[in-house]
């Protein structure tokens, strides 16, 4: 006789009806169903139109089913800072030519200013599983403390208390004074180590060092110097590094061009230019917005994009982006139990295939048959939920992964010799692509045509 059998998510969030079918025709009420979600205890989220709708169409249903659905917890919102100050940022359009003035310049503010605005959290809301039962939700996380220094707050808003400029790091929000360089770096100057915000409008040369707990401006060309600062680094005129330069920002890094150069970046990494057989390594993404990365190892958490990647002398160039496949673990082992449960339930089917032929052709079977045929139906079932529920948790965690985007944006060519690393998985480029973009999909490095949409 067909049975009827619920699967339960770990979560108790959902409940899937299955049918065990034999030779016997379906002969299901809907009062069986009912009897069975009582049984288990299902109480909430029942989804009667569903079992109504199975009851009178069994044959052209497709199980498992899903007739119950608990409520989700919903996280509450975590706390913000809203900044009030307007950040003066040039939309770079590949079409253009570029003033790198106009990048970006640093919002200044008065004594007294309204800088920043602080959003509380809000509460999460409960949820509530198929067994009636509450499930505990997260609050939002408050905003972390953003008073830096020269800031006072009064009733959730940040005044700055000195005139100066915005600069966020370490998580705060800071007003700090500018010291600025009216031209060149040289031996008058001597190299710079300032708490605020550093304003240099010409040239680094090589073997100097500047450091800044704020931002650095620097309106001219860096060669082969040091440059630090704790919020964001700012070169119009680009590096030529002569492969000694060292460029380090808890923020973004943004330059006309990058050559023979290290440069370290806890945000973005921005050229205008190209990048030229330097080491970068950005914790987001690295973008030579019209120029091309030539040489070099390019290093990012999420992605890297340039008209260009390689070149015609089929130069080697190495691109690496953070590993990606985070559930790589949990993936394989349930891929893995998956199978071993397949292969499971295929040898109990045959043993229960064979069982059913020998009756067919003898209407008989000895008493251990029967209590064989007994075990490995109730074995059967088991195994079946056991799959239904591994492939529900593997459809997750699938879901899950889609969720992480990485990749290599190739406007222009993406030329031989080329060495792409998504994690652990690399793939050298041995002929010329145009206009790609690299993924990482199903543990392979595939290329596919690149589209802007």
């Amino acid at each position: 006789m067909s049975e009827l059998e619920l699967l339960v998510s770990k979560d108790k969030l959902t409940v899937h009806v299955n049918v065990i079918r034999d030779s016997t025709p379906l002969q299901i009420e809907e009062s069986d169903v009912y009897s069975l979600l009582s049984k288990h205890g299902i109480s909430f989220g029942i989804k009667r139109d569903v079992i109504s709708n199975m009851i009178s169409n069994m044959n052209d249903m497709f199980f498992p089913l899903l007739i119950a659905e608990g409520e989700a917890p919903k996280k509450g919102e975590d706390g913000f800072l809203k900044l009030e100050i307007v950040e003066n940022k040039h939309d770079i359009q590949t079409n253009e030519v570029l003033n790198f003035r106009n990048v970006r310049q640093i919002p200044s503010v008065r004594a007294g200013q309204l800088v920043a605005t602080i959003f509380p959290s809000k509460p999460g809301i409960p949820g509530r599983n198929v067994l009636g039962h509450s499930i505990a939700t997260a609050n939002g996380k408050p905003n972390p403390p953003m008073v830096g220094k020269n800031i006072v707050e009064t009733n959730g808003k940040l005044y700055a208390s000195i005139d100066g400029q915005i600069s966020l790091s370490d998580k705060k929000v800071n007003v700090l004074p500018v010291f600025e360089v009216d031209g060149d770096l040289n031996l008058k100057t001597g190299n710079i180590d300032f708490v605020g915000n550093v304003t240099i409008r010409g040239d680094v040369p090589s073997d100097y060092v500047v450091k800044a707990g704020g931002d650095i401006s620097i309106y001219g060309i860096v060669e082969g110097a040091q440059i630090e600062a704790g919020g964001s680094i700012f070169i119009s005129g680009g590096i030529v590094g002569f492969a000694k330069a060292s460029i380090r920002a808890q923020g973004d890094i943004i330059a006309a061009y990058l050559n023979q150069c290290q440069v370290y970046a806890g945000n973005n990494i921005e050229t205008t230019g190209s990048i030229l057989h330097s080491v970068c390594f950005a914790k987001e993404n690295v973008h030579a917005i019209t120029g091309s990365i030539i040489g070099g190892l390019i290093s990012a958490g999420n992605h890297v994009a340039a008209k260009d990647i390689g070149n015609a002398l089929h130069t080697k160039t190495e691109i690496q982006i953070g590993a990606t496949n985070r559930y790589s673990e949990e993936d394989k082992r349930i891929r893995t139990e998956i199978d071993a449960t397949k292969a499971q339930l295929q040898k109990v089917l045959l043993i229960l295939q064979k069982l059913s032929e020998k009756y067919k052709r003898t209407s008989n079977l000895t008493e251990d048959e029967v209590l064989l045929l007994k075990r490995d139906k109730l074995t059967q079932t088991e195994l079946t939920k056991k799959l239904a529920l591994l492939e529900l948790e593997f459809a997750e965690l699938s879901s899950k992964q889609k969720e992480e985007s990485t990749y290599i944006i190739a406007t222009g060519n993406l030329y031989p010799n080329v060495y792409i690393q998504f994690g652990k998985y690399k793939r050298i480029i041995n002929q010329l692509f145009h206009h790609v973009k690299a993924q990482l999909v199903n543990k392979e490095i595939s290329i596919d045509i690149y589209s802007e949409k």
